[in-house]
């Protein structure tokens, strides 16, 4: 085996070790505007004037412009910090980090959504369509989804569609929710792939497979335009 060919090789594997996640690109920083303020009366509409000023600002003055707005919300995704379980941080109007599988980054799939974490939160508010709104001292699964990219309504700009879900959480669901929950704190333990998934099953096949959350899935969201740095 010649040095020249050795030489290749070595820098084969070089080029192997640098290679790109092929996923790295599909969700990196997003900087989001509250698309509440877009809707009149609970009915969303086509939100036309982020839609002008979208068109009329370059890209670094459209991204301070959102960053000027109310409840600014930025989410940076964090790939890969444990086998197959990514992360993403929040700062601005929602603090903390989601986990979330890495594979829900492959696009080429049915769902809409591109991303789903979810956590259990203090809530100092509830909401029940009997009752409606009310002060309390509970917790609430939050839900955070992030749709697939949107390259329509902003274009030639590509956004995605986010929202929070939050599910207010009574004594039995916060019972059955909380000991799976916290299997998914610690991010650096292993099997932490594991856990996610039985969160995951146990919200979907769990609690919201009960009467209650067939007729009353979540009780309050928060929803926002999320937008790449260019």
């Amino acid at each position: 085996m010649g040095l020249d060919y050795k030489f290749k090789l070595y820098m084969g594997l070089l080029d192997v070790f640098k290679s790109k996640n092929p996923l790295e690109d599909v969700l990196t920083t997003l900087h989001c505007i509250n698309s509440n303020q877009w809707t009149d009366a609970g009915k969303s509409f086509s939100p036309k004037e982020l839609i002008k000023k979208s068109k009329s600002l370059d890209d670094d003055e459209f991204i301070n412009y959102i960053k000027k707005s109310l409840r600014y919300l930025k989410l940076e995704n964090h790939l890969e910090i444990n086998e197959g379980i990514s992360k993403i941080s929040c700062t601005g109007s929602v603090k903390g980090h989601f986990v979330f599988p890495t594979r829900y980054l492959e696009v080429n799939k049915k769902s809409d959504i591109l991303v789903q974490g979810m956590r259990i939160i203090k809530s100092k508010v509830s909401y029940n369509p009997d009752d409606g709104y009310k002060i309390t001292d509970g917790f609430s699964l939050e839900i955070l989804n992030i749709g697939l990219e949107d390259k329509k309504t902003f274009k030639p700009r590509k956004c995605h569609e986010i929202t929070f879900q939050y599910v207010d959480l009574d004594k039995d669901e916060y019972k059955y929710i909380k000991p799976l929950y916290s299997k998914t704190t610690n991010i650096n333990k292993d099997g932490l792939f594991d856990n996610v998934i039985e969160l995951f099953k146990g919200y979907h096949y769990g609690l919201g497979a009960t009467e209650k959350r067939k007729a009353y899935p979540i009780n309050r969201y928060n929803s926002f335009f999320g937008f790449k740095e260019q």
